[in-house]
């Protein structure tokens, strides 16, 4: 009795180079120091605005297929604010990129000082266009 023989194919594993990047500095705002981490993975930046280094919320902001309009939602949050997710959605429009943005904002700042910390971050985004630039 003959034994069937399986056609099998073969897999070829290719390298391919991850795009991840990281970005890390500090800011003042309205007198409080602020460590702010920029990681940029193959499909998602993610930012991470913290007083003390830690991460206790998160939102996302991404634009709409076939549309230049933006949806931004927070996914968890300790405090009844949304100011992580008025983060990304500003940062997503700002910075006119077509992945998604996670912003985890954890500070002590009064809302008038959203705006400087903003644009704080997006003077760090275009003056390290790698980070933002997915044809690297």
């Amino acid at each position: 009795m003959e034994m069937p023989t399986n056609k099998r194919d073969i897999a070829t594993i290719e390298y391919v180079e991850s795009k991840t990047k990281s970005f890390t500095f500090t800011s003042t705002v309205l007198g409080v120091n602020l460590y702010n981490h920029i990681i940029r993975f193959d499909n998602c930046i993610f930012v991470v605005i913290s007083q003390d280094n830690t991460f206790s919320c998160l939102s996302v902001a991404m634009t709409q297929r076939n549309s230049t309009n933006t949806i931004a939602s927070t996914i968890f949050n300790r405090d009844p604010d949304s100011r992580s997710e008025s983060i990304a959605n500003i940062l997503i429009k700002s910075l006119k990129i077509s992945v998604p943005i996670y912003v985890s904002f954890n500070a002590n700042i009064e809302n008038a000082g959203l705006k400087c910390v903003i644009s704080c971050l997006i003077a760090n985004f275009k003056s390290h266009p790698e980070l933002i630039n997915y044809s690297i």
